[in-house]
């Protein structure tokens, strides 16, 4: 009820921390849990700071009482805010969640959160983790992490990346996740193939019998060091294909958005980056706009280590914001 009156009342909800300050987008200061080195520019490339509260906010589910919870790609975060944006509880890699979490590929953290019928929360981490470093070209499964708002018990769940399909484990991305049931959730599953196509997929995953993985090691290591499946005592999600979206006539490159109207219909939307794309011009070299770095303070780019020169520009891009549904038989 709460939350009703509040939405028909609003139209815009700011999230705040639990002092009423404003959470803004802004990167964590280096040194920090949720870091990821990042410099904030504005249109002009001037350094528009830091936010120690920041958030990379990706997916959110409302609970049964009304409040609602994030997930972030910093932390990788967890957190539940009121109906009017207040910040009650935030959940961290070593603090409420699972250290190991802390090794996530940069921007690939928390992509997808739903909330199942017991009020359980599981969020999905968006690509395999790089463990020191070392992994996100071997490890053979993302995590999908399992929190009982409760008791503050975690639980961690191995999701199979099938390796021989993409270039390297780090091009399966999870899109969104949404709970069907206390052990069976839908995942959209997609990335740039080793033949170049793009997969576009909405898996049914069983959970029943997944090992909860919180630490378990792998000849002392954390699992991903493991190269494949066999090489683990452990049992993985379930996984079986539901919707080739691309079959289907999907072109958009991101599907991000996944939930049930009803028992039959799955909806699903894209994420076409604002329509916009930022494009790089360099006569001396050939490579993507990632490759560089910038150095706000003398307003310089670098490429390799050596002083660049590329002109950088934000065209529109032609992919369109789009919701399609399906009709299916669960």
């Amino acid at each position: 009820k709460y939350w009703n009156k509040y939405v028909k009342d609003h139209t815009t909800i700011e999230l705040k921390d639990m002092k009423g300050k404003n959470i803004t987008g802004l990167p964590l200061k280096p040194g920090l849990v949720g870091a990821t080195n990042e410099v904030a520019l504005d249109m002009s490339l001037n350094n528009i700071g830091y936010d120690n509260n920041g958030l990379d906010t990706e997916g959110i589910a409302v609970d049964k009482n009304g409040d609602f919870w994030v997930c972030d790609e910093y932390g990788p975060f967890i957190a539940k805010f009121a109906p009017d944006g207040t910040q009650l509880a935030k959940y961290a890699p070593a603090s409420g969640l699972d250290e190991v979490l802390k090794y996530r590929i940069p921007n690939r953290g928390f992509e997808g959160i739903t909330i199942t019928p017991s009020g359980k929360i599981l969020a999905s981490m968006q690509s395999v983790l790089d463990v020191n470093g070392e992994t996100s070209k071997t490890a053979c499964f993302t995590r999908i992490v399992e929190l009982d708002p409760k008791t503050g018990k975690t639980k961690t769940y191995a999701y199979p990346v099938d390796v021989s399909a993409y270039n390297s484990p780090k091009d399966c991305k999870i899109g969104d996740i949404y709970a069907i049931d206390d052990n069976t959730v839908l995942v959209i599953e997609q990335g740039k193939l080793a033949d170049k196509t793009m997969r576009n997929i909405i898996y049914k995953v069983d959970l029943t019998n997944a090992t909860d993985i919180t630490d378990v090691k792998y000849n002392g290591q954390h699992l991903e060091y493991a190269k494949s499946a066999e090489e683990l005592n452990i049992s993985f999600a379930q996984k079986e294909k539901m919707i080739d979206l691309r079959a289907m006539g999907w072109t958009a490159e991101k599907a991000e958005g996944l939930c049930m109207t009803d028992e039959n219909t799955i909806a699903v939307i894209n994420d076409n980056d604002f329509g916009i794309t930022a494009k790089v011009t360099d006569k001396d070299n050939d490579t993507a706009i990632t490759n560089y770095i910038y150095d706000s303070n003398i307003k310089a780019y670098e490429l390799n280590g050596k002083r660049a020169d590329p002109t950088i520009t934000i065209d529109k891009n032609t992919e369109s914001a789009q919701l399609w549904l399906f009709k299916k038989n669960m």
